[in-house]
């Protein structure tokens, strides 16, 4: 982590943009909740201006390549600048992570229906991320969120943190020929076998980690979890493509998931992953697990009613009362947080 730059309530960043407190810290600085003139809220992320890896650039750059390509699941750039010693950009602010939600979750699981419904959602992220050129090479539940209940996106889920992009393409659309060796980028607990080979990832790559992780998701652990040596857990993934350790990694998940992790294997380099089989899988598990009987029908995601009850209890609080609870569960989740990433291993 770089420079962390420290901003006190109550300033003014730019010219539209006041602090309001600080909600946590990424691989590039620090995240603060700033409002507007109108007391909407947002997201504020900072950066040291003197970064040599400045990653909220890339950030910023991917960010706005999706706003103008109209990607379903991103935040939307507010503004940008630079100020003193830090560069700056306002975007939307979301809701808790999935990661978060998870952990929460009885059994640090969610529902096979919330599991799958949100799998969905985040494998379209990756869709359309990958539609501008780029690969997320940082996939894991602690970069999907859900939206705010202020704004009645509780069923919508973003992804976050682009700073680990790379684009795969050329100017003229053509796919770049892999490196020799490439080093390895993500969170060891759900990187690709590729990551652990030190090979160049393709977009095969990003969709095996999101496998992963709906796996975690659907029931609430990876069989590596316990597994400190990254050479070690990358033979175990390898493994997996056997049948004692397949049914490790998917036991207890709908059968439905060997099929994807089939087709994401059966591709090469150059591949476009076969992104629409893949959804068609998930509806075809939602149907036969009883959980939706059509597309058209909605159900309730689990953390639907309980994040529903606290907006109304946070709207009934006092502006100080609020302030303090908001506090005091920013900082469980932080704690939880820094527990999780202790048990996935470094991020590179």
């Amino acid at each position: 982590m770089g420079e962390l730059i420290l901003l006190p309530a109550g300033k003014k960043v730019g010219q539209h943009w006041t602090i309001d407190r600080k909600l946590g810290a990424g691989a590039f600085g620090a995240v603060y909740r700033c409002s507007n003139e109108k007391g909407e809220f947002f997201a504020l992320k900072v950066e040291g201006a003197n970064e040599k890896i400045q990653l909220l650039k890339m950030e910023l750059y991917v960010l706005t390549e999706l706003n103008k390509s109209g990607g379903r699941h991103f935040c939307r750039v507010e503004d940008k600048g630079k100020m003193e010693n830090f560069i700056y950009v306002v975007m939307t602010l979301v809701g808790r992570s999935l990661q978060d939600l998870r952990l929460s979750a009885p059994s640090k699981k969610f529902s096979l229906g919330t599991a799958i419904g949100t799998g969905i959602q985040c494998l379209e992220a990756l869709e359309d991320l990958h539609s501008i050129g780029y690969l997320h090479r940082d996939v894991k539940p602690g970069n999907y969120t859900i939206g705010r209940a202020e704004l009645h996106e509780l069923r919508k889920v973003y992804v976050l943190d682009f700073g680990m992009c790379r684009k795969f393409i050329h100017e003229d659309g053509t796919i770049k020929k892999p490196r020799a060796a490439a080093n390895f980028r993500g969170t060891v607990k759900y990187a690709p076998v590729a990551c652990h080979m030190q090979r160049e990832l393709c977009r095969l790559d990003d969709c095996e980690t999101w496998l992963y992780m709906l796996v975690e998701i659907t029931k609430g652990s990876l069989p590596w979890r316990n597994l400190r040596n990254m050479e070690e857990i990358g033979r175990f993934k390898k493994s997996c493509r056997s049948n004692i350790p397949m049914k490790q990694l998917f036991g207890g998940c709908p059968r439905e998931y060997i099929d994807i992790l089939r087709l994401i294997d059966g591709g090469k380099f150059f591949d476009e992953p076969k992104y629409s089989a893949i959804y068609s899988i998930l509806h075809k598990a939602l149907t036969n697990l009883g959980v939706q009987a059509s597309r058209d029908i909605e159900f309730p995601y689990d953390w639907e009613e309980e994040e529903e009850r606290k907006m109304e209890e946070n709207r009934s609080m006092s502006k100080d009362l609020r302030n303090a609870k908001e506090k005091k569960e920013e900082k469980e989740r932080n704690e939880r947080k820094q527990r999780e990433e202790e048990e996935e291993g470094a991020r590179f």
